[in-house]
């Protein structure tokens, strides 16, 4: 892994997604450095580690051979793991250290019911706004986007990335920026990376971007109910695939 650049303001920015900071507020770390950012940076380690196969939900997560990677010493990013672990990516275990939070089918399935009803309320929303400005067409290069993500040969975890960017623009749109912090509360890329291994979605991304082509179409319309409604039922669709009985 190469060593990341010296954390500064114009990396804060960098690691900063549409709708706001999903690691807080900037704050020094005991080494002075902005903490919120070695938090992200800590966290995009993990998920590269997670990617490469070196981590997988259960690992233990050892600090100090992560601040050799990431350049730094063990204490700030012992205080990056402690974030993370108030916000359930990593457990933190009595004399071993961090480990990745393990997530049963059913957990992933689960996350559904709570993402669902919350990403509905940014739709409720832009789709009063629907008419506003540029967001139409806003909305429409979203959608495109996903279907350019859906035509990929073998569709993965970049393609459940850019349907995080649908609801953070959609989100944004409505003027929601907490229903982005309440949805990044269920580590969203650590479940979008859990997600492509229970789910085939080689056979399911034609259907998943068909919903989403729908939920479009109910925005440009302005009809916030169709729009929830349709959100609710592709979250209903999804945690049957990943637990039948659900």
């Amino acid at each position: 892994m190469a060593r990341p650049k010296k954390i500064d303001a114009d990396t804060d920015r960098e690691f900063a997604r549409p709708g706001g900071h999903p690691f807080g507020s900037p704050k020094q770390s005991s080494d002075g450095e902005s903490k919120s950012s070695l938090v992200r940076l800590v966290y995009e380690a993990i998920m590269s580690a997670l990617d490469a196969g070196e981590l997988t939900p259960g690992s233990r997560i050892v600090a100090s051979e992560l601040a050799t990677r990431l350049g730094f010493s063990r204490a700030p990013v012992r205080e990056a793991l402690a974030v993370l672990a108030g916000q359930g990516l990593v457990e933190l275990l009595p004399d071993r250290g961090a480990m990745l939070r393990p997530m049963s089918p059913h957990d992933m399935a689960a996350v559904y019911e709570v993402s669902a009803p919350v990403a509905a309320v940014g739709l409720r929303e832009a789709a009063h706004r629907i008419g506003e400005g540029d967001n139409a067409d806003r909305i429409r290069e979203a959608m495109a986007a996903i279907r350019k993500a859906g035509e990929a040969e073998h569709p993965s975890v970049g393609f459940f990335l850019v349907l995080n960017d649908f609801h953070y623009l959609v989100n944004a749109i409505a003027e929601k920026p907490y229903v982005d912090f309440v949805l990044r509360a269920v580590n969203l890329e650590y479940w979008n990376r859990l997600l492509v291994s229970v789910i085939d979605m080689d056979l399911h991304s034609p259907q998943y971007v068909s919903n989403y082509q729908r939920i479009t179409d109910a925005l440009l319309a302005g009809d916030a109910k169709a729009a929830e409604a349709i959100m609710l039922y592709h979250a209903d669709w999804c945690a049957t695939l990943i637990e039948p009985s659900t």
